[in-house]
């Protein structure tokens, strides 16, 4: 509870989405994952950061109520549960949410069992895929100046894709690729670039409009589901410009091993913070080892050992007798 008030309390000072991820490790090594985030409602219900829902393997709870109101903006909780503990392995790789896994393992021996967690946050590519993006988010640079070539990569990207999944010879490629090239420098002089803020596929469509009939059948109803697919990944990461994420993890037994951000002093819970910023051009990864003894199976164990060598000197010392 504490946790969340301080999410609460962080959202009102940034209006940032908070998103706290919290994952609670049992004895048995099993875990349940539960989900929190704060914010205005249509934030909350945006596709940058979805929480899991029921499929055929793991049934998820969730509910959307209304926490308060701060100057008529009405601020929402949404919390998603695991119904019931799982000990596989969690991952989330669809490309238009945030991919990342959940792995707890346990193992036990004579005298001890040993806890282990482990995620890995994918890193979302955006130096290599829209490198003019950077300025975008450093300063207050002008939206037209990264639209083009995000554009663009998103272009090139779908017709990749297309010729990975059909026939598409190279003189055909060569001529798509000239002529979205002549279509953008044509924009670009005449300075139409908020033209671009449309959806990619209109576009796509417009910029071959005059060698259309010399394409595939169905070339632009395959390439519109290629390309809004590519847009609806970038649309996700820039969403994520405005999320904050916490995990955390309650594991059992003493820490040996972690690199976790913070350790609670109250309850040995650990915490990890990460923005866009730590996951736009690396993996964010953690992790954390702990230790349970069993102090009364090791006393019993030495006491035994004990015993036997006492009962060694006593026969012993009857022999010589």
């Amino acid at each position: 509870m504490f946790r969340k008030n301080a999410i609460f309390l962080v959202f009102l000072l940034n209006s940032c989405v908070e998103n706290l991820v919290n994952i609670s490790v049992l004895n048995d090594g099993s875990y349940i994952v539960h989900y929190t985030s704060i914010g205005y409602k249509d934030e909350l219900l945006d596709s940058d950061f979805k929480h899991p829902q029921t499929n055929k393997e793991h049934q998820w709870i969730t509910s959307l109520s209304k926490k308060s109101d701060v100057e008529t903006n009405e601020i929402w909780e949404k919390e998603t549960i695991l119904a019931s503990p799982l000990k596989t392995k969690l991952i989330f790789s669809n490309s238009s949410n945030l991919q990342y896994d959940i792995e707890v393992s346990k193992q036990s021996f004579l005298l001890w069992e040993e806890y282990s967690f482990k995620s890995n946050i994918k890193n979302l590519e955006i130096d290599s895929k829209y490198p003019e993006i950077e300025r975008f988010l450093n300063i207050n640079e002008d939206e037209l100046s990264w639209l083009i070539p995000v554009k663009k990569y998103i272009f090139y990207e779908s017709i990749k894709k297309y010729r990975n999944q059909k026939k598409l010879d190279q003189i055909t490629t060569d001529r798509i690729s000239n002529q979205i090239e002549t279509y953008i420098s044509y924009i670009e002089e005449k300075e139409y670039e908020k033209e671009f803020s449309i959806k990619s596929s209109k576009i796509f469509l417009e910029a071959l409009a005059p060698m259309k009939n010399r394409l595939p059948s169905n070339f632009f109803l395959d390439m519109t589901l290629i390309i809004n697919e590519l847009e609806k990944e970038f649309e996700k990461n820039t969403n994520l410009m405005l999320d904050n994420f916490t995990f955390s993890v309650a594991i059992p037994g003493e820490l040996r091993n972690t690199n976790a951000s913070l350790v609670s002093e109250f309850d040995n819970t650990l915490y990890w913070n990460f923005d866009f910023n730590d996951i736009a051009t690396n993996h964010f990864n953690m992790y954390a080892h702990s230790i349970v003894i069993n102090n009364l199976l090791i006393q019993f164990f030495v006491l035994s050992i004990v015993l036997l060598f006492i009962g060694f000197i006593w026969k012993k010392r009857l022999r010589k007798e």
